[in-house]
């Protein structure tokens, strides 16, 4: 009863401290501890986004303002900081560490001409055009701000387009750009976001979000928006880079080098992937050569391949290791070569199958009569078996297409199936069983019926098989093989 009682207690226990962490994680406080966490470790993109989560919760936060702008005066955003300094001041005077931010940067300000003028806003615009600019006109002259290179005025001009078109991609995109180009990353990434949500499938969003995260040294942000970004565009190369860097910044050595020599067959003459590939390989010669030997043992050639090729290019191994590794190349090589092959042969039989419900009005008579446009084709016929027979050890089936004429005297309806592998042993192949076949028409030849000794009386076609179906009489299921 007492064990019972207390078992009770501990879990009552359990659930309010979890409450408690649950309510705790919710508050300004957390996040501005959490920021904090970030900004001593100099990922000012995290602390930023931490304390303007604080400041969503509380608006009158003094300690997330603050913090906030001690985020901007490590960046050099001096307006933004002395802003937040002020604010802290203001909600509470007697915030003392806010007061002296904010006095050390007035009294800078005070001699720095340059800083001041920045901060007045010695901008051509006028406010009065911001209240009544439409955002078409607005999106015209800021490029034509761009054009004079007048940065900071364009950037006004595309933020007053963004007023009255929020979500448009293009805008938020090119402001996201030129705020990068600023090293504005926290205000650059909140646009780009935007961007990538009114325009998914636009792979340089998530390649300009990857190198945001790589500037603030958060590598392994970055290397999920590379990802996204190859993923939409496998050939963008900048994006595969960036990858190989996302991963070298990780210390993930080997993803590294894959991206990198990904890279060079997509550009042979990239110095600047070579130029990785040779530093990282000096860095893990042999380590290269026992892992892919590792690997080669194990018969998995395409992860032998690269790692053996970069100990030979770039190791320092003796003549006997270099050997062992020309030898294990030339090997994985082969068979890395041979599976390809195989993948392409497979992928096309499954294109074979998936186009020969096209060819269902071709029949057999027809390109037995003209047999020339036909060769090549993919075809979905129907028929009873005739006879199997062998050839070169595999079984060669001899199909009747139409059913009601009789193939001992009269072969010009049949066709001639033959198969990639070995079929299996199965009662359900047999003559006169029912089959569909999907396949491709191979040749045409004459067919010679091997129980009346009757020949076609033209040459019949001759299809290799990607798909068939055997149904047999008395046999509730159908044997379904596919050579795919």
């Amino acid at each position: 009863m007492k064990r019972h009682r207390f078992i009770v207690l501990a879990l009552l226990v359990a659930v309010v401290l979890l409450q408690i962490n649950i309510l705790e994680a919710s508050t300004a406080k957390f996040h501005v501890d959490v920021g904090l966490n970030h900004f001593y470790k100099n990922r000012y993109l995290e602390a930023y986004r931490e304390f303007k989560a604080a400041l969503d919760i509380d608006p009158r936060y003094p300690e997330a303002h603050y913090n906030l702008g001690r985020v901007y005066k490590a960046q050099g955003f001096i307006k933004e900081a002395i802003v937040q300094f002020q604010i802290a001041v203001q909600i509470n005077p007697d915030y003392q560490a806010a007061r002296r931010e904010l006095q050390s940067m007035q009294q800078a300000l005070a001699s720095d001409v340059a800083a001041q003028q920045k901060i007045q806003g010695r901008e051509t615009i006028q406010k009065t055009e911001f209240d009544t600019m439409p955002a078409d006109q607005a999106a015209g002259r800021a490029r034509e701000m761009l054009n004079q290179g007048r940065t900071d005025e364009a950037i006004r001009f595309f933020e007053v387009a963004l007023r009255e078109k929020p979500d448009d991609a293009g805008l938020n995109k090119m402001v996201g750009f030129l705020l990068f180009r600023q090293n504005r990353f926290s205000d650059a990434l909140e646009r780009y976001s935007k961007a990538q949500k009114g325009s998914p499938s636009d792979a340089e969003i998530p390649y300009a979000i990857g190198l945001i995260y790589m500037k603030t040294q958060t590598p392994d942000r970055a290397e999920s928006f590379f990802g996204q970004a190859v993923k939409l565009q496998p050939s963008m190369i900048k994006a595969v880079f960036g990858l190989g860097e996302a991963y070298e910044a990780q210390e993930r050595i080997e993803d590294a080098i894959l991206q990198f020599r990904k890279c060079l067959e997509l550009n042979p003459n990239l110095k600047e992937a070579r130029d990785k590939l040779s530093y990282l390989a000096g860095r893990q010669s042999y380590n290269y050569y026992s892992r892919g030997a590792y690997f080669y043992q194990r018969g998995e050639y395409d992860k032998a391949e690269p790692l053996l090729s970069m100990a030979r290019e770039y190791g320092n191994l003796t003549p006997d290791q270099n050997k062992q590794v020309d030898e294990m190349l030339n090997a994985s090589r082969f068979w890395i070569k041979k599976q390809k092959e195989q993948q392409r042969v497979e992928q096309e039989r499954r294109d074979t199958s998936s186009a020969s419900y096209v060819g269902k009005d071709t029949f057999v008579f027809d390109v037995s009569r003209n047999p020339t446009p036909y060769i090549g084709t993919a075809v979905e016929w129907r028929g009873r078996i005739e006879f199997i027979s062998k050839r070169k050890g595999r079984s060669v089936l001899f199909v009747n297409s139409q059913p009601t004429v009789n193939a001992d005297n009269n072969m010009d309806y049949a066709f001639e199936v033959e198969f990639p592998k070995d079929l299996p042993s199965d009662s359900r192949i047999a003559a006169y069983a029912n089959v569909v076949v999907k396949g491709k028409i191979l040749r045409v030849d004459k067919l010679m019926n091997q129980v009346s000794g009757s020949f076609s009386s033209r040459r019949q076609p001759i299809l290799e098989a990607s798909e068939v179906q055997f149904e047999r009489e008395n046999y509730e299921q159908p044997l379904m093989l596919r050579f795919y």
